[in-house]
């Protein structure tokens, strides 16, 4: 005789109440379960098909989901088994359906956002004009504009024979190639902590990381002046010459050594402070 799911009890309830002043509604069911074996485990019998699953099954009226199931054994038969499943209505941004009896190194991370304070140097302004002086000169140094950036933090399991070195690695590094379709470059990855132990009845690493997501990229940005230019592959000196005389300056480039047209600003040049790793490796 194969498992099953005799019905369901006649005991249940609901509940209505406020929660951040929105109605949470939650309800409990009650089946009867009936094994082939005395002796069955206790996760088998949570696994039977026709339960609810947690995080997956709606309730009758699809108001709720289900967020908990327990099973206790009969005192007179050892086969029958009571599951008792509560089900809420209750949201949790960014949950994904777990399985518990999957692996949950496989599961995907339920996460927190967060918004970060990022300053940058700009040299124009946010009509895009040019940050230049009344007689159009680009001033050098541009306008500091402070920014905030959203950010992702959430958990996530690993096999424990990931090692601290791994860990370590990973930690402020920056996406060498599109993710969860984000540009390269412009996800941060901080690793906020990150333990290895006894976890859902296996030894697991627990690590928690934090995603920053800067859509210019987080490299470092310079603009691109200097005392020399370059003319037809010949580096010069870059001067100007008032009253007669000629002196060298710092003047703008246009980020292929070349002098810019005359009121415009230097170009922008990145360089890279961060490695670059793969994210889709250990990322989920």
């Amino acid at each position: 005789m194969a498992n099953q799911v005799l019905g369901q009890h006649r005991e249940g309830d609901i509940r209505i109440s406020s929660s951040g002043g929105l109605p949470l509604v939650e309800e409990t069911y009650v089946f009867r379960v009936l094994m082939d074996s005395s002796t069955a485990s206790r996760l088998e019998v949570l696994s039977v098909n026709g339960l609810p699953r947690v995080n997956q099954t709606v309730s009758a009226a699809g108001l709720a989901t289900c967020k908990s199931v327990s099973a206790q054994r009969s005192e007179i038969n050892p086969r029958l088994w009571l599951v008792r499943s509560e089900f809420s209505s209750e949201a949790e941004e960014g949950s994904e359906e777990q399985d518990p009896s999957t692996d949950p190194t496989a599961w995907i991370p339920v996460y927190e956002t967060e918004f970060l304070q990022k300053s940058k140097v700009s040299h124009k302004d946010t009509a895009d004009d040019v940050i230049a002086n009344s007689a159009g000169q680009a001033f050098p140094d541009g306008i500091t504009i402070g920014r905030t950036l959203p950010a992702w933090k959430f958990f996530q399991f690993e096999p424990a024979t990931v090692t601290d070195t791994q860990i370590a690695d990973r930690n402020e590094s920056v996406n060498s190639a599109t993710f969860r379709t984000r540009e390269a470059k412009t996800l941060l990855l901080t690793v906020l902590s990150s333990k290895v132990g006894f976890y859902l009845g296996q030894r697991r690493r627990l690590t928690q990381y934090r995603l920053a997501y800067d859509p210019e990229k987080w490299t470092h940005k310079r603009y691109d002046v200097g005392t020399v230019y370059l003319e037809g592959g010949v580096l010069k000196p870059y001067t100007a010459t008032e009253n007669g005389v000629t002196t060298v300056i710092s003047g703008p480039l246009d980020g292929a050594g070349a002098k810019v047209t005359a009121g415009d600003p230097p170009a922008v040049l990145e360089f890279d402070i961060y490695p670059s790793i793969a994210f889709a490796d250990f990322l989920r």
